[in-house]
């Protein structure tokens, strides 16, 4: 039994969560899932396809590992298990996303959601002790809108918070703060002495307890993880997460809103899939009154159901304003489907393709080195989008990531950096200073602009950026991925001149949200 709050850890990061949820509706339409293990080495074989699980020969010939995706997803609400069939459905939430609606605001809900105790909580596998009725992240939220605690570090949440974090009574809340303010007085000095014993492994008994609070943290870490995903939260320069200023209104809403822990009875023959159906509730949603008696599923549904898939994988990698025939045509290519079966599965398919690559690209931008190229080329896809002619050029040697040249005939050079504090090193300042911009000057004549793009930069960014325009007589500028984002909307919403755009390009300073609302 685990002692602990608990998280399926296989994908600690949420950033892939429609592309995960479609390749397993695709491998289990109107299917049994529990026992065919060609199905789940298939679905395994689809994931690495996408990049989402790292490829290389099976040691698990069971498919384990597509079951742990599957208990991803379980946990999330946007699956459950029909009681009479033991076919796996999706949700009305996962529906949502497969449906292409924003992402954020539908996990977001299912986050707020999540409880122990759940149909999740008492797998065989996790079994996450009685003790615990509590919904998570709403807990973790109440203590960072609280005054005395505000912020939160991954070592605080992995000795209190997930241990002893048990209901959400005045009382244990209560005593988690003072647990957490005395933990920052005296340190270490505060735990148990049996604490080993007290959270020890489910499968291998007790551990050390350096090995101890390694496992707490790494759940801390993971839950971090996914509240990072709804946009509430950021990380300071210590890794500390606090609330973003302005979401304190959106979280004091969740917060207040008069909810509470659903009632869950495992005993009950409908139980169990009663309770799915009622968690997986998209926004706005009151009841799932789906009854699937007698569906069949055809090889139009799959072909559909394929198709639509690749766009919306293809939407969290890119930029897409329309659906356009080289985009048909590319999705054809992949699929092996015709032109004109495209077409057809996607008339009428309008996903909102900006809330899907806006939440994948900042999750991108907060990823180290994980999608750090992915990040770069979305970048050079936002750029295209903003009417630049783009290129992907950080696979050569001493080349910035994107250049980027305006039909007003000027060009930039653009760095990205997956970091959520960026500040510009000696190491990079000289790329700048003595490769990127004279290569690229020598070349085509015409830079008239350098770009960091980064989740956020450090104190002394401007006075880093007027040093290299000093020296290169190049003007500059940073902007964090969720202003790009910003100026990339305000652009689709009606086209900005290129004269203007640089114009803030060459600041010499940080784009701020005030630039692009001046625009």
């Amino acid at each position: 039994m685990i002692n602990n709050w608990h998280l399926p850890r296989n994908k600690r990061k949420l950033y892939p969560v429609v592309d995960i949820l479609s390749l397993f509706v695709l491998q289990n339409l109107g299917e049994v899932w529990n026992q065919d293990i060609s199905r789940q080495l298939n679905f395994e074989e689809e994931l690495e396809r996408y990049g989402i699980k790292r490829p290389g020969q099976r040691r698990d010939r069971r498919a384990g590992g597509a079951r742990t995706y599957e208990s991803w997803l379980y946990n999330l609400g946007l699956i459950f298990i029909e009681t009479n069939t033991n076919i796996v459905r999706t949700t009305l939430a996962g529906e949502a996303l497969l449906d292409g609606q924003p992402p954020v605001p539908i996990i977001t809900n299912q986050l707020m959601k999540l409880q122990y105790p759940s149909p999740y909580s008492l797998r065989s596998r996790v079994r996450i002790h009685p003790r615990f009725r509590v919904r998570p992240f709403r807990f973790l939220l109440r203590l960072l809108a609280d005054s005395r605690i505000q912020r939160l570090s991954k070592e605080e949440i992995a000795r209190f918070v997930i241990t002893e974090g048990e209901n959400e009574t005045r009382q244990c809340f209560e005593h988690v703060v003072q647990r957490i303010l005395s933990y920052r007085s005296y340190g270490d000095a505060v735990l148990p002495s049996n604490f080993e014993e007290l959270y020890a492994s489910s499968t291998t008994g007790v551990r050390s307890r350096e090995q101890t609070l390694s496992y707490l943290e790494d759940i801390a870490n993971t839950f971090i993880n996914y509240l990072e995903y709804t946009q509430l939260i950021s990380r300071d320069t210590s890794g500390n997460i606090f609330i973003h200023q302005e979401r304190f209104n959106d979280v004091e809403a969740i917060l207040n809103d008069g909810t509470s822990i659903r009632p869950f009875n495992p005993n009950h023959p409908f139980g169990i899939e009663n309770f799915q159906r009622h968690f997986g509730l998209a926004p706005g949603q009151n009841r799932d009154n789906r009854n699937f008696g007698g569906q069949t599923i055809t090889d139009a549904v799959y072909r559909e159901r394929r198709i639509r898939s690749e766009l919306l994988h293809i939407a969290g990698t890119r930029p897409i304003t329309n659906i356009t025939s080289s985009l048909i045509q590319e999705i054809s290519n992949f699929t092996g489907y015709t032109v004109r079966q495209v077409e057809e599965a996607l008339d009428g398919f309008r996903p909102d393709t900006f809330s899907m690559f806006e939440a994948s690209y900042l999750n991108m931008a907060i990823s180290g080195t994980e999608l750090a190229t992915e990040f770069e080329i979305a970048t050079k896809g936002i750029f295209e989008q903003l009417g630049f002619r783009a290129a992907h050029v950080g696979n050569n040697p001493l080349n910035p990531d994107v250049f980027a040249e305006s039909p007003l005939n000027y060009s930039g050079v653009i760095d990205t950096k997956a970091y959520r504090n960026y500040s510009i090193t000696n190491d990079h300042r000289n790329r700048m200073i003595n490769n990127y911009i004279p290569t690229y000057q020598s070349r085509y004549g015409n830079v008239q602009f350098f770009m960091y793009v980064a989740d956020g930069f450090g104190s002394n960014i401007d006075s880093q950026i007027q040093d290299i325009a000093q020296r290169t007589e190049v003007n500059g500028c940073v902007i964090t991925a969720r202003n790009l984002m910003r100026l990339l909307q305000r652009y689709l919403a009606r086209p900005i001149d290129h004269n203007i755009l640089r114009g803030i390009f060459t600041l010499n300073s940080r784009i701020m949200i005030s630039h692009i609302d001046s625009l």
